[in-house]
């Protein structure tokens, strides 16, 4: 880690663990909204690679475009972060004057695990009121709770080792239908952080239940990329962006 990224994920872990939205707003107020979830393993929010340059890309092709800082470590309890998206959503609706009729969820590994599982309308967006998003991008994400394939922190974080019923309502490939939201995937081979396989069995479980879905995966790529503008994901963003125009 160089020492500009030390320096940033160390003035991330010490802000405050509390709810922030941060608006890229767009010029057109009937423009579509996209949430961005920073990953982080429910530890911190790595909102300076995968947050805030990528609401400032999406608000740049003319998308209203919020970070959403959530509630981490000893706060990331279930059903803490899916309580953060339904507040961010609240406040886009009431605070800015948006519509939802045309949102979106990005989410970068434990942020794409909190989006997955806000898909699955008996945890997310149903039961807390919301209109079904219209596309969730789901980046190298975490979707598996089950010790042998979960990312150790987000699960940690998010369940802990005494409450199993949290964390089989984290494993979102469990509660797949098919009116589960259409969703954009895209991993990397070099990913050391988040094993394969959880992306392979939400994809295997999209398919069949025939939720619209598109799959990509990079030989080269990396976890904790974001953009990932030095990458052969390069250009990830606006393959999404045209998957949800479709």
């Amino acid at each position: 880690m160089d020492w500009l990224i030390w320096h940033k994920y160390n003035k991330e872990m010490a802000h405050a663990n509390e709810y922030e939205l941060t608006p890229y707003l767009s010029k057109d107020k009937n423009a579509p909204v996209v949430v961005v979830c920073p990953g982080g393993g429910y530890h911190m929010i790595a909102s300076f690679i995968e947050g805030h340059p990528v609401a400032e890309y999406f608000q740049s092709k003319g998308f209203n475009a919020f970070v959403l800082r959530y509630r981490v470590r000893e706060k990331a309890h279930y059903p803490h972060p899916l309580e953060d998206i339904a507040h961010a959503l609240k406040d886009i609706k009431e605070v800015y004057g948006l519509s939802l009729d045309n949102y979106a969820l990005c989410g970068f590994s434990a942020g794409g695990h909190m989006c997955g599982l806000f898909g699955v309308k008996e945890y997310g967006y149903e039961l807390y009121g919301f209109p079904k998003p219209k596309l969730l991008m789901l980046i190298y994400p975490v979707v598996s709770l089950e010790k042998e394939i979960t990312h150790r922190n987000t699960r940690r974080h998010f369940a802990g080792e005494k409450d199993p019923e949290a964390a089989e309502i984290g494993c979102i490939h469990h509660h797949i239908t098919p009116d589960y939201p259409k969703t954009f995937i895209w991993r990397g081979d070099n990913d050391r952080s988040v094993k394969h396989i959880n992306s392979d069995l939400l994809i295997d479980e999209l398919l069949k239940n025939n939720v619209e879905c598109e799959y990509y995966k990079y030989k080269k790529a990396a976890h904790g990329t974001g953009l990932s503008e030095k990458t052969e994901a390069k250009g990830w963003a606006d393959r999404a962006i045209a998957f949800w125009k479709k």
